[in-house]
């Protein structure tokens, strides 16, 4: 069975741009996810459920790292013997399993069972994808691990969970509540949800065009030297697409980022989606800059732009953007465009009368 993608550097280049872009949007299907179920990550639970976020990102990173852009000098002439687990990457093991046993018992309150399962399942897909050079993408194993590591991974995972259990009955201020509660998700979104959905956006439109890019070299779809040429092309492409063309058609008049953490743009008085003028004027008066920017090599120069945006959002209570103030719109939560309310909300119903017994 041959390589994905014909093997060689075209293959390394499609793992170097589509696995960052598989941790994006499996990071905002979960996001979307929680704020579909929950509403607003708020409290404590609230930071439980992005430490997962980062804990899943982390232990994907660690299985793919350091995901070289190359493959000169990467595999050894002769076959190396097999490799030997050492204190450090023991320790490294245990540091990275050790929070998705914790998790799995103070955030999502699975049993000892399901978490020791979880453990080694996660455990033999880090040795897995490391033994096969990322699941032969890579011409060989560039940094495998010896197979007790599963084992180290299995006891972190053991011993977070046994931390989450016992800990909090003896911390001195007293047990507190990880397991979120649904709440209704209709106050303005903070900045650092809108900053988390900027990030989101960001992530699928740069990995996506380089995916793009790499998959069209992979098929020898554009010939030598026209690399940069497609690249440009794509990334003004994909964001006229992401930025523009969607959050026409979305009723939300959101990019996908925005959509992931549950936000919406309206008009600036009411609740209502935002008129599509004012939307195509503020993506010309925020969006743009930073996309042509980016595209010609200046992406330093893109977060002025981003600064002076944000400089009226720290300061407002409502969070309105300059781009917002003078295009007259304003991002809230789509619970308040749509009237949704989290799937997890406990909803009243009243007791039902019998009815009367006839005599």
């Amino acid at each position: 069975m041959g390589q994905p993608f014909g093997g060689g550097q075209a293959a390394i280049d499609v793992a170097v741009a589509a696995i960052p872009l598989l941790m994006v949007t499996a990071s905002a299907l979960y996001l979307r996810g929680q704020h579909q179920r929950y509403g607003r990550l708020v409290g404590w639970p609230g930071r439980l459920t992005l430490a997962a976020l980062l804990a899943g990102l982390g232990l994907a990173a660690y299985a793919v790292w350091p995901l070289p852009a190359s493959a000169d000098g990467l595999c050894a002439v002769e076959p190396a013997p097999a490799p030997s687990l050492t204190v450090r990457d023991a320790a490294l093991v245990l540091g990275v399993f050790l929070p998705v046993g914790l998790l799995a018992r103070s955030r999502f309150r699975r049993g000892v069972l399901t978490t020791v399962a979880l453990g080694a399942a996660l455990a033999l897909a880090v040795v897995v994808v490391r033994a096969t050079g990322v699941l032969g993408l890579y011409p060989c194993a560039y940094d495998a691990v010896a197979f007790e590591a599963a084992g180290v991974g299995v006891a972190g995972t053991l011993l977070g969970w046994l931390l989450a259990r016992w800990v909090p009955t003896v911390w001195p201020y007293g047990p507190h509540r990880s397991w979120p509660s649904a709440v209704p998700d209709r106050v303005a979104p903070d900045l650092g949800r809108r900053m988390l959905g900027t990030l989101v956006d960001l992530g699928l439109w740069w990995f996506g065009s380089a995916t793009v890019v790499a998959l069209a070299a992979a098929y020898g779809t554009f010939g030598p030297g026209t690399r940069e040429q497609l690249l440009t092309a794509t990334l003004l492409g994909l964001a006229a697409l992401l930025g523009l063309v969607l959050p026409l058609l979305r009723r939300d008049r959101c990019t996908p980022g925005a959509a992931a953490v549950r936000l919406a743009l309206t008009e600036w008085h009411r609740p209502r989606p935002a008129s599509r003028l004012r939307v195509l004027a503020r993506t010309g008066l925020l969006y743009t800059p930073v996309t042509v920017l980016v595209a010609l090599g200046l992406p330093w120069f893109s977060l002025a732009v981003l600064a002076l945006h944000a400089s009226t959002a720290v300061v407002r209570p409502d969070g309105a953007g300059l781009a917002d103030l003078v295009c007259r719109v304003r991002v809230r939560t789509r619970s308040s465009l749509n009237g949704d309310l989290p799937r997890r909300l406990v909803r009243y119903a009243p007791p039902r009368e019998d009815a009367p017994v006839p005599v």
